[in-house]
Formats: structure tokens, C-alpha cells, sequence
């Protein structure tokens, strides 16, 4: 057993193009200039490790997957950010460009406009080969953890992938916390739930559009973010918690109905949405390795989410920035 291990996140590693501060977010055929440029590292499921492997520490947090040496040196982006942080990453697979058939990793273009909103075409590249058997073959490192332990999990890789995953963290004691983003447009939760067998997860994390996704009911409150949740429950699923922008959260599960309001930062000028669901996710599941209740990691977690809005491009929040 490893000691220090509590989250394992399996998924994809992406390098972000961002176009920050631009005049607006364009319609087909339109140009603009103006904004600024910045390389980082991406992909949800990679930010998320990042995030909380910054707040707990080194070493309680190891990720699961596949990158190639691409020519451009943009592999490097991410797995740099992660070594930084202190995540394992004996399990992340590195490939040859050539062997790979000259495929690259995963690519994120970002532009985001003056108030904070952005549009994210994300190209997979390698992450489109990261498959159930990668998950097989890092089953030690489920075996590993150290109770209480999580898996975060993002819908940015194969769907099988993703079932593998939620199978393998139920094999061995694991909780998962689901974050919706990257799930299509083409079906509501229950043929979803069915071929991702997700009854059982412990939290999913969706924001307004994800839930109104998976549910069919579009959130604009609390009333209608409850109706959502009563929808994913009955699937079998513990808590629910809805992040909606400006507006916060929205927390449910047994015995817990709240709303959840954005608190009020002084974070000057920069407002940028990349990575604030992420920021939320990995928070919400390090507060719940450290023994925080539900509605305790929850509270937590809205409030890094908002400091992370106030950033530029992906910067995890530290423990000691949380008041």
C-alpha cells in the first residue's frame, strides 16, 4: 500500500493555445485582432490532478495516462506542470512520434474574451488511443491507495475508457467523482448511465450546460438545478452539485438541498473561465480526502473556483490563498 496515495486520476493530457482578452467570441467566418498569447498546460482531467496534488501536497495524488513526443516539444507542457506539482506520473505512458504514426497530444484552442467567456475546441490527438487496457495495466496503483480514497474522472476520453475506470475504482474501494465536462450532445442521463455504468458514483460535478445535458432541464436556479439533480439520483448516483457561473453552486444528496453563492474577491481586472469547473472538481475531492464533510469541501471548493476566475490561464489555488 502507498501510504501517501489517496486520488488517481485517469485521462487526457492537452497543452492550451490561449487567445486571452479578445474583443468577443466569433461566428463562423469572422476574424478579429487583438488579445494576448499564453501557452499552458491543459486537459481537464490533468488540471484537475495538478490542482489537488498543489493543495495536498506531493505525492497523494498519481495520474493515469498517454502523451508522445511530438517534434514541437508541446508534450512537455503538461507533464512539466504535473512534475512541478508533485503528481505521479509513473503511469502516464510517453510514446515516440514515429511510432505513435505521428500523432500528436492533445491540443486545446482557447479564446477568451474581455468578460472571462471562452469557446474550447479541443483536439485529441493521442488521448483518442488512451483505452481500457491502459487502465488494466495500472491496476497496481488502484491496489496502492490509501483509504479514504478518490478518483476524479473527466468524459474527455473513450468511453470505454471511462467505464474501465469506474469499474476498476469500485473493484477496489475507491469513490469516484464524476466531472461531466466533455460529455456530447446526444443523450440524457439515463442511456448515458447505462453504457458508463455510473450508478454508484459518489459526486458528479456538471455545470448549467453539462446538467442540462444530461438531464434535459435547463438550470437557471436553484429550483430548477434541484429538478436536474432529482433526475441523477434516482440513477443511483450520492450527491449532486450543479456550478452555475456567476450564480455558484447548487449541492444535493441525501439530506443536503443548498445553495451554494459565489463569495465576494477583490481579483482585479483578469477574468478567465479556463479551468474554474476544474479548480472546483479538484478541491471539492482534496477537501474530501481530508475528512471534510459534503457540504464543508463544497463550500471550499466554490470559493477556489471564484479565486481561479481571477487568473490567467491555469494557476491552481494553494490552501493558504482559501480565507
Amino acid at each position: 500500500m502507498n501510504e501517501d496515495l489517496q486520488i488517481i486520476v485517469p485521462g487526457g493530457l492537452n497543452t492550451d493555445l490561449i487567445g486571452l482578452g479578445v474583443e468577443r467570441l466569433l461566428g463562423p467566418g469572422e476574424l478579429t485582432l487583438g488579445g494576448t498569447f499564453h501557452v499552458g498546460p491543459g486537459g481537464k482531467a490533468r488540471n484537475m490532478a495538478q490542482m489537488a496534488a498543489v493543495w495536498l501536497g506531493a505525492g497523494k495524488v498519481a495520474m493515469i495516462g498517454k502523451t508522445v513526443r511530438d517534434p514541437y516539444g508541446l508534450w512537455k507542457v503538461p507533464l512539466d506542470a504535473l512534475h512541478e506539482a508533485g503528481v505521479d506520473t509513473g503511469s502516464v505512458q510517453i510514446l515516440d512520434f514515429e511510432e505513435s504514426g505521428r500523432k500528436f497530444p492533445g491540443i486545446a484552442l482557447i479564446p477568451v474574451d474581455a468578460s472571462g467567456k471562452n469557446q474550447i475546441y479541443c483536439i485529441p490527438g493521442i488521448n483518442s488511443d488512451f483505452g481500457p487496457e491502459d487502465i488494466r495495466a495500472a491496476e497496481d496503483l488502484f491496489r496502492s491507495v490509501s483509504q479514504p480514497a478518490y478518483m476524479m474522472l473527466a468524459l474527455e476520453i473513450p468511453e470505454e475508457t471511462v467505464r474501465e475506470a469506474i469499474t476498476m475504482a469500485r473493484r477496489h474501494g475507491i469513490k469516484v467523482v464524476l466531472d461531466p465536462g466533455g460529455i456530447k450532445e446526444r443523450s440524457f442521463i439515463g442511456e448515458e448511465q447505462r453504457r458508463l455504468g455510473v450508478e454508484g458514483v459518489f459526486v458528479i460535478k456538471p455545470n448549467e450546460f453539462e446538467a442540462e445535458i444530461l438531464t434535459g432541464v435547463a438550470i437557471d436556479g436553484f429550483e430548477s438545478a434541484a429538478k436536474a439533480a432529482e433526475i441523477l439520483l434516482s440513477q443511483g448516483i450520492e450527491y449532486v452539485m450543479i456550478t452555475h457561473g456567476g450564480k455558484g453552486a447548487y449541492l444535493f444528496g441525501e439530506g443536503v438541498l443548498r445553495h451554494i453563492p459565489v463569495p465576494e474577491i477583490s481579483g482585479g481586472e483578469i477574468h478567465d473561465e479556463t479551468g474554474c469547473g476544474d479548480q472546483v472538481t479538484a478541491t471539492l475531492t482534496a477537501c474530501l480526502t481530508e475528512g471534510h464533510s459534503i457540504e464543508q469541501a463544497a463550500e471550499i471548493a466554490v470559493r477556489a473556483g471564484t479565486l481561479q476566475f481571477h487568473r490567467k490561464g491555469i494557476k491552481p489555488v494553494r490552501r493558504e490563498e482559501i480565507g
